[in-house]
C-alpha cells in the first residue's frame, strides 16, 4: 500500500478459508485459520487495508463464475474443483475480480515486494496504457529491478515502443486487470494435469529432445483425477489462442521482486528487505532478475541492520 501510493477506491485482503490442500499442506509452518484471522485484522486496525473479505463457496457463486470465465459445459466438470492441483486458487482469483467495487482490479500475491519512486504512479500509466490498446488484457511493474548495464537475466519480448513488454503468458503474483475486458478472455481452457515428464530431469539441451519422444511414448496415459492445471497456465494457453497481451510496463520507476523461498532466514531478513527495496536499494547481483536470490542481500542488509 505504501510503494503504490494510490488512492484506491478499496482496499481489501482476501482470506481464502477452503482446506488447505496439495504442496499447501506441507509448506512452511501453517497457523490456524484463527491466527491467520487475526494478523489480518491487525492491519485493519491499523488502517494498513479497508477490510478483510473471505471466499465465498456458494455452490451458485461458484458455477457462476466458473461459467462466465470457462463457459457452460467446461464449467460443469470443474464445479467440484475450486483449487488447482498444487492446491493455488482458481475460482478465488476470479472471484475477488468480479466482487471488486471498482472498474479496475488489482491483486498482489501476499509476498510480492514492490518498489516504486517517489513521485510515479505505474497504476495511472497502466490504466493510460489499457485504455489506449484494446489488446492488453492486463498490466503489471517491471519484473525485477533495472540492470545498470540493461540486462536482463530473464525471457522476455522486444520492447513495445508504447512502454511496455508484450508477453502471451499471465502471471498470477502482480495483475491490474480491467474488470469489463478481462471476461472477453472467455472460454478460458479446461486443463488437466498430468504427471510431469521424466525428460525434465534430463540436462537443458537434451530436454526436448527426450520431452517429444516421451510424449510419443505416453498419448495413452490420462490425466490425474481431479486435478486441475494451473491458472496460470490455462489463461496463458488462452492469451496464446487470442490477440490479447500481458503488458509489463518497461518504465524503471516501479519493479517487483518475487520472493520463491519464504523460509526462517527470509522472514528474520524480511523488515529490512522491505526498507531498502522501497528504498530502491539492491545489489548489482539481483538486477535484471525478478526472484529475490537472498544471498546477494546479505551486505546491503548487514549495512541496514548495523545503521
Amino acid at each position: 500500500m505504501r510503494a503504490c501510493n494510490y488512492p484506491f477506491t478499496e482496499r481489501v485482503l482476501a482470506i481464502d478459508s477452503a482446506p488447505l490442500t496439495g504442496d499447501k499442506l506441507r509448506r512452511y509452518a501453517t497457523g490456524s485459520q484463527e491466527e491467520l484471522k487475526s494478523a489480518c485484522q491487525k492491519l485493519v486496525d491499523l488502517k494498513v487495508i479497508d477490510r478483510i473479505a473471505e471466499i465465498d463457496y456458494d455452490p451458485a457463486q461458484v458455477k457462476k463464475v466458473y461459467q462466465k470465465y470457462f463457459g457452460t459445459q467446461q464449467a460443469k466438470l470443474m464445479l467440484n474443483h475450486t483449487h488447482n492441483w498444487k492446491g493455488s486458487t482458481i475460482y478465488a482469483s476470479l472471484y475477488c475480480i468480479e466482487a471488486s467495487a471498482s472498474d479496475y482490479y488489482l491483486h498482489f500475491d501476499a509476498d510480492m515486494l514492490l518498489h516504486q519512486d517517489q513521485g510515479n504512479d505505474w497504476i495511472s500509466e497502466a490504466i493510460d496504457l489499457m485504455k489506449s490498446i484494446p489488446t492488453i488484457v492486463a498490466t503489471r511493474p517491471l519484473c525485477g529491478p533495472p540492470h545498470p548495464e540493461g540486462k536482463v537475466l530473464y525471457s522476455r519480448p522486444a520492447e513495445d515502443p508504447r512502454g511496455f513488454y508484450p508477453h502471451n503468458s499471465f502471471s498470477m503474483r502482480a495483475y491490474l486487470v480491467d474488470r469489463q475486458r478481462f471476461p472477453e478472455l472467455s472460454p478460458i481452457p479446461l486443463m488437466w494435469k498430468y504427471y510431469p515428464l521424466l525428460s525434465r530431469y534430463l540436462p537443458s539441451p537434451l530436454q526436448s529432445v527426450f520431452a517429444s519422444v516421451e510424449r510419443k511414448l505416453r498419448r495413452q496415459v490420462k490425466p490425474i483425477k481431479g486435478a486441475l492445471e494451473s491458472f496460470e497456465v490455462t489463461s496463458s494457453q488462452r492469451l496464446e489462442e487470442t490477440s490479447f497481451v500481458r503488458a509489463d510496463l518497461s518504465s524503471t520507476k516501479a519493479w517487483t521482486i518475487h520472493p520463491p523461498d519464504h523460509g526462517p532466514e527470509f522472514i528474520k531478513a524480511l523488515p529490512q528487505l522491505i526498507t531498502l527495496i522501497e528504498q530502491g536499494k539492491f545489489p548489482l547481483g539481483q538486477a535484471g532478475f525478478y526472484d529475490l536470490l537472498l544471498n546477494e542481500w546479505s551486505d546491503l542488509l548487514k549495512a541496514s541492520i548495523a545503521e
